[in-house]
């Protein structure tokens, strides 16, 4: 691999700039200073500096994060988003989000340098089930778990939204678990059936649960076992 893309790709600096930078000295590949930014490294094998900082080779990121309310689904905004809750180290890459909340929606995230994994998540096609905790402000009806499953009518929108599996766990409670991810999408399911949503949660994306040990605002890098499940 050329260092100028291993060390782009950490995002550290452009390519443009380790190009000049290298020039003036500030690569350093196994103790000595390299001028020549296209010089060949093995990522794994080779210890490089650029600019006086160690460059730690990752191929991709995979992050889950615990969504507290109050934040935003996006990596830039004047309001506080899930960005700004990671740690300095994470800054460097270009992460972006896999299946977005709700500013008052708390819950699972994804984060991915990885644009492939993102779009399998994100896919209208990939008809991965996402499912939440819904408590509601009016009683959930028996009759509602068959018109889910059916397809609700967004009258809103025109349109019907794919069946949808309701799990009622109380009055007022409940699981619901969808394979598509639109605007506000069971928030309207149960508006539009005559009772509101106060409170949502995403539990799972597909097979991966929630991390109960994740407390609100925490994250941490998906194992290799949790990342073998959307494969």
């Amino acid at each position: 691999m050329r260092v100028d893309k291993m060390i782009g790709n950490t995002g550290l600096d452009t390519r443009k700039n380790i190009k000049r930078n290298a020039k003036k000295g500030a690569l350093v590949i196994n103790g000595e200073v390299v001028k020549d930014s296209s010089v060949k490294v093995d990522p794994f094998v080779d210890e490089v500096f650029y600019m006086g900082h160690f460059v730690e080779y990752i191929d991709n990121l995979y992050l889950i994060l615990n969504k507290p309310a109050g934040v935003l689904s996006a990596t830039q905004d004047r309001d506080k988003t899930v960005i700004d809750l990671l740690d300095d180290f994470y800054l460097n890459y270009k992460l972006s989000i896999a299946g977005r909340l709700d500013k008052d929606t708390t819950g699972l995230i994804l984060l991915s340098t990885d644009g492939k994994f993102i779009h399998k998540i994100t896919s209208p096609n990939s008809q991965i089930t996402k499912t939440y905790e819904v408590k509601t402000r009016d009683k959930i009806e028996e009759n509602l778990i068959e018109e889910f499953k059916k397809g609700v009518y967004i009258k809103e929108d025109d349109y019907t939204a794919r069946p949808a599996e309701l799990i009622i766990k109380g009055d007022k409670e409940a699981i619901v678990k969808v394979t598509e991810g639109k605007y506000h999408l069971v928030k309207r399911l149960f508006s539009n059936l005559g009772n509101e949503v106060v409170s949502l949660k995403r539990i799972a994306i597909g097979d991966l649960d929630l991390d109960p040990y994740l407390d609100e605002g925490d994250y941490r890098e998906l194992t290799e076992k949790e990342l073998a499940l959307f494969k």
